[in-house]
């Protein structure tokens, strides 16, 4: 598939990244000639069909080359993410029985230290001298003497295209590692057929072609940043590949991508970002703004029902768009058709308001053992709070406990090496055991519910929803990230982490004077204040799903001290082990914050 549409689009443009302080442009044919030279490269170094290849570094152009170069000699890309720590990079690469480690600098080699004895050879991304030498255990290589490597071998050379040309669909492709919210990763195995499958099933259910632009940003560690990447090559899309995560507002206006592609929390921060600052306009612009989110949200009804528009409406939503909805649409580029959302659950809130200024956003919805994609919503039919209908080709249906079941071409060849968990997850009908609870409408439409075993259950029998009621009180500016808790107990209780940023601007605005984190979390007027913002959330949810007590953490949830996943995701129960002694003094008084 790369190398027919290297053919194909040529001098085109492929990857805009950033290098030597400005923005470059590498184009298909650029691309596949690196590829095709780090491809021998790697074969000069004995590395063939089958061997597995890991690369452990943040997102950059280089990722998407060496990932090519790994397929077209059928060796298996291992991704590991570029915040696992040593001991995580280790295991990643001693149960994949990695030969070849690609990292950044050598700096990181020296803290994996005797972890990957499996290794036979490295090779760095930065530094201008090659660093192979043999007091090096494994031998070391920089990028450039790889394809320099390879360009000697190259010439006159066919190897590279007779190998590419060999493989088979059914051959293996990569093995991605999950990023484990409730134990150790597992190595998901998939094959050419798999994310050929992926490609073409999405492109049909979200419809782009060679027009596209991609902006890049996901980490291309995780299943749904490698979908991404897969996905430009395959619609002939240019892909603009974002500085890092801290620069995707600077980056967006610079891509101007058509599609977006994210985790929800990007969508979530743009939201209260930009409530934050129409809420602390001056009166008359705060004003236009409510008016104008106002006369958005009537269009989108319409819109979302595909009623005709009333007159008046198209006149009000072009002057709210003028006024207001263009500075947002800026902000993301100023050519956006659509976004699509998926990793984790949208709040319909967010949904709804991106619509409302003219912003479609797609949730969609699958694992990394589906491919990662099984739903998501289309462009042309769509319905908020849900992830959409499954994807051409795929089967769903939820058993009798509500979990999600899955079945098609998408599904996972198994784990790597560990054929007792594939046959736990995967039964012997091929139907995949999501380990989520949803439910299915007349139409199709899949929602998400929860994760089963994240499922609380109260001492009066009530089964709550724990990411549901979070999405709501992570909906407030002031609310960073929200864990609900409770599962034994009469009622729910939470542990809360702040925005700083947006704290010290309330408390400036109230002439209050916050100390330390730690003092902020426990400052009696911050408590009061959050408190009255679960208390909101409170009215929105059954009696037996509010939450009657909290705790304000002085620090957020991080990877860091592996409190959440490369996505996000809250590790529960590492969270809940870190904070027992609070969680257990909130248990002793269940009713105290919130009645």
């Amino acid at each position: 598939m790369f190398l027919a549409q290297a053919e194909r689009y040529g001098d085109r443009p492929l990857y805009r990244y950033y290098s030597r302080g400005q923005w470059q442009t590498m184009s298909w044919r650029e691309a596949r000639a690196r590829v095709r030279a780090l491809a021998l490269g790697l074969a000069a170094r004995g590395v063939g069909k089958g061997d597995r290849v890991a690369l452990f570094f943040p997102n950059r152009v280089e990722w998407c080359l060496v990932d090519w170069a790994n397929i077209c000699l059928g060796a298996l890309t291992v991704p590991v993410y570029a915040s696992s720590t040593p001991a995580q990079a280790g295991n990643i690469l001693a149960h994949s029985g990695s030969t070849v480690l690609f990292v950044d600098s050598a700096d990181k080699i020296k803290r994996l230290g005797e972890s990957f004895s499996c290794v036979r050879l490295v090779v760095t991304l930065d530094g201008e001298a090659d660093a192979d030498a043999s007091s090096h255990a494994p031998p070391i290589i920089n990028l450039a003497g790889l394809e320099r490597a390879g360009l000697e071998q190259s010439s006159g050379s066919k190897d590279f295209e007779k190998t590419a040309a060999a493989l088979d669909p059914d051959d293996d492709l990569t093995i991605i590692y999950t990023s484990g919210t409730t134990g150790e990763p597992k190595g998901v195995l998939t094959t050419h057929r798999h994310y050929l499958f992926m490609v073409e099933a999405a492109a049909a259910a979200i419809g782009c072609d060679e027009n596209d632009s991609d902006m890049l940003f996901l980490p291309l560690a995780h299943s749904l940043g490698r979908v991404e990447h897969f996905f430009v090559v395959a619609q002939g899309l240019t892909c603009g590949v974002a500085r890092s995560l801290e620069t995707i507002a600077k980056d967006l206006p610079e891509l101007k991508p058509t599609i977006l592609i994210s985790v929800p929390r990007i969508y979530e921060n743009a939201y209260e970002r930009i409530r934050s600052r129409a809420e602390s306009a001056g009166t008359l612009r705060r004003a236009i703004f409510r008016w104008a989110v106002a006369v958005g949200q009537r269009w989108s009804r319409y819109q979302s029902a595909g009623k005709p528009l009333p007159a008046s409406l198209c006149l009000a939503h072009r002057l709210a768009t003028r006024l207001v909805f263009a500075r947002i649409h800026e902000a993301f580029g100023g050519r956006l058709r659509f976004a699509v959302s998926g990793g984790a659950p949208l709040a319909e809130e967010v949904a709804r308001f991106f619509h409302s200024v003219g912003i479609l956003v797609l949730q969609g919805y699958g694992l990394t053992e589906s491919s990662t994609v099984s739903h998501v919503n289309r462009p042309w039919h769509y319905k908020f709070g849900t992830v959409g209908p499954p994807l051409p080709g795929v089967e769903c249906r939820t058993a009798a406990d509500g979990e999600i079941l899955m079945r098609g071409a998408n599904i996972m060849k198994g784990y790597f090496r560990d054929a007792e968990a594939t046959r736990e997850t995967v039964d012997a009908d091929g139907w995949l055991h999501s380990g989520d609870i949803g439910a299915i409408d007349p139409d199709g439409f899949l929602t998400i519910t929860d994760r089963k075993k994240d499922l609380i259950v109260t001492s009066g029998g009530k089964k709550v929803a724990p990411q549901m009621i979070e999405g709501l009180i992570k909906a407030d500016p002031l609310i960073e990230e929200a864990m609900v808790l409770g599962d034994g107990e009469r009622h729910l209780m939470a542990l809360v982490t702040l925005d700083r940023a947006r704290l010290s601007e309330w408390a400036e605005k109230q002439g209050i004077q916050l100390g330390e984190a730690e003092q902020a979390a426990e400052d009696p007027r911050v408590t009061a204040l959050i408190k009255e913002r679960i208390r909101a959330v409170n009215k929105r949810v059954a009696a037996y799903e509010a939450v009657r007590n909290f705790r304000i953490l002085p620090d957020g949830f991080s990877m860091a001290n592996a409190e959440v996943t490369p996505t996000l995701k809250l590790r529960r129960q590492i969270i809940k082990e870190r904070y027992k002694n609070i969680i257990e003094e909130m248990a002793r008084r269940p009713r105290a914050d919130t009645e």
